[in-house]
C-alpha cells in the first residue's frame, strides 16, 4: 500500500523552480520538447523555457539535405508556441543560411523580450552573409552578443550596449564608423573576439574593463589605449602590413598599453607586423605580470628575431615560452642583418622560466643561437621540448649538439621529438 502511494507521487513536479530552470538550460531544444511527457506540470513547461538554444542536435538526421529547412521550421514552431520572456536566444547550427525568417525571429524578440534578452548568438553558414535586422541593436540588456556570417549596419539611433560583457564577430562585415561606435559604447566589455572581420581599416580599443582579446585575420593596425586590466591577448595575422600602414604604426601602439597582461600570443605574420618601422633600442615598459608567451618567428628575418628578443627581455617573470619557427626570405620585411647585432642583445636572465616548447626546428645556425641563449640564461628551467620540422634532420646528432650547450639550470631536460 505504501509502495503504491509512493509510485504515484510526481517527484519531478515538486522540484523547485530554480532547479527546473537549471535542468532545462542544459538541454537541447529537441530534448526540452520531449520532457513534456515526463510530468503533468512539465507538459507545458517547454513553451515557457527562457533559454532557446538551437544547434545541430535539434535537427533529425533523417531529413538529409533539408537540414536548413527543418531547422527553420523548428525555430518557427518554438517561437509560435512560446510564452514568457526569452533570456537566451542562440542558433549555432552549421546548417543555417541567410533567409527572411531570421529577421522575423529578431522582430519577435523585439516585441516580447526586448527588455529581458541577455544572450544572443547567430551563426550563418557561408558563403552568403545575412544583413542583420537593425532591431537587434535595441536589445539594451544584452550581456553577450556573438555573430558570424553577418553584415552589420548600425541604426542611427543606436546608443550602445551598456551591459554587454562579451562580443564576438566572425566573418562579419561592418564599416570603420560602425565598429568604432559599437566598441566605444560598451563600457562593461570584458571579452572581445574579432575573427576574419571585413571593413575596418584600423582597430582602436580603449575599453577600460577589457580583460580578454582575440584578433585573427588579415593584418589591421591595432591601437590599444589604457587597457590596464587586459590579462590575455591573442593576435594572429594572415598577411603582413601594407606599406601605407607602416608609416603610422609602431610597436608601442600595442604592447606599450598592456601593463597587466599575463598571457600573450602572436601567431602567423603578426610578429613581423610589430617589426615594421623604426624599432626602439628597448621596449617602452616591462611586462611584470607576463607569464606565458607564444609567437611565430621567421628565422630568416633578423628584425623579427630582434623583436622577439626585446619582448623576452621585457618579461622578467616569464614562466612559459612557446615558439613556432618558420623560414621565408620572401616574407622577410627587411634584408637579413648581421647576426652579431642579434647576439649583442642576448644579455638578460629569465629567473622564472620553467617550460620552453619549440615547434618546427629547421636546424639553422640562428635557431641554435637562440636556444643557446635561453639555456644559458634560465636558472630554473625544467623542460625544453623541441619538435623537428622534418624527418631529414639527424635527431641524434642534433640532441648531442644541444646537450653540449651550457645550461644555467642543472635540472633542465631537453627532449627532441620528430614530426
Amino acid at each position: 500500500m505504501e509502495m503504491a502511494s509512493f509510485s504515484t507521487l510526481d517527484i519531478l513536479s515538486d522540484l523547485p523552480e530554480n532547479i527546473l530552470e537549471s535542468i532545462f538550460s542544459h538541454l537541447s531544444m529537441r530534448d526540452v520538447v520531449r520532457t513534456s511527457v515526463l510530468s503533468t506540470k512539465w507538459r507545458y513547461k517547454c513553451i515557457s523555457v527562457p533559454h532557446l538554444i538551437f544547434d545541430d542536435d535539434c535537427i533529425p538526421v533523417s531529413v538529409g539535405s533539408l537540414r536548413h529547412d527543418k531547422l527553420v521550421q523548428i525555430v518557427n514552431r518554438v517561437l509560435l508556441l512560446h510564452r514568457g520572456p526569452v533570456l537566451t536566444f542562440q542558433i549555432s547550427s552549421s546548417q543555417l543560411k541567410t533567409c527572411p525568417d531570421i529577421d522575423s525571429w529578431i522582430l519577435y524578440l523585439t516585441l516580447y523580450s526586448v527588455n529581458s534578452i541577455k544572450d544572443f548568438k547567430l551563426l550563418i553558414s557561408e558563403p552568403e552573409y545575412h544583413n542583420v535586422h537593425p532591431c537587434l541593436f535595441s536589445f539594451k540588456k544584452l550581456t553577450q552578443l556573438i555573430l558570424a556570417g553577418c553584415i552589420i549596419v548600425l541604426p542611427v539611433m543606436f546608443k550602445g550596449f551598456s551591459c554587454l560583457t562579451t562580443l564576438a564577430f566572425k566573418h562579419v562585415t561592418l564599416s570603420n564608423a560602425a565598429f568604432e561606435c559599437l566598441v566605444s559604447t560598451c563600457p562593461q566589455l570584458e571579452r572581445l573576439a574579432l575573427i576574419d572581420i571585413d571593413g575596418p581599416t584600423r582597430i582602436e580599443l580603449s575599453n577600460p574593463k577589457l580583460k580578454y582579446l582575440w584578433i585573427y585575420g588579415k593584418f589591421i593596425p591595432i591601437y590599444l589605449k589604457e587597457l590596464r586590466f587586459l590579462v590575455f591577448g591573442s593576435f594572429f595575422a594572415t598577411t603582413v602590413a601594407h606599406p601605407d600602414q607602416r608609416r603610422t604604426y609602431s610597436f608601442s601602439n600595442i604592447l606599450g598599453s598592456l601593463p597587466s597582461v599575463q598571457n600573450l600570443a602572436m601567431g602567423g605574420l603578426y610578429l613581423q607586423s610589430l617589426a615594421i618601422g623604426d624599432m626602439p633600442r628597448r621596449l617602452p615598459s616591462t611586462y611584470d605580470h607576463l607569464k606565458s608567451i607564444y609567437f611565430a618567428l621567421n628565422v630568416e628575418d633578423m628584425k623579427d628575431i630582434l623583436v622577439a628578443i626585446w619582448l623576452l627581455k621585457s618579461s622578467p617573470n616569464l614562466q612559459k615560452l612557446e615558439i613556432h619557427l618558420w623560414c621565408s626570405k620572401r616574407d622577410a620585411i627587411v634584408p637579413i642583418m648581421d647576426q652579431q647585432k642579434a647576439k649583442e642583445q642576448l644579455e638578460c636572465t629569465f629567473n622564472k622560466l620553467r617550460v620552453v616548447n619549440i615547434f618546427r626546428l629547421l636546424g639553422m645556425k640562428m635557431e641554435l643561437e637562440f636556444i643557446k641563449f635561453i639555456l644559458a640564461n634560465s636558472p630554473v628551467l625544467e623542460t625544453m621540448n623541441i619538435i623537428l620540422a622534418m624527418n631529414g634532420i639527424d635527431k641524434g646528432l642534433l640532441l648531442k649538439e644541444l646537450l653540449r650547450l651550457k645550461r644555467a639550470s642543472p635540472q633542465a631536460e631537453i627532449c627532441v621529438l620528430e614530426p
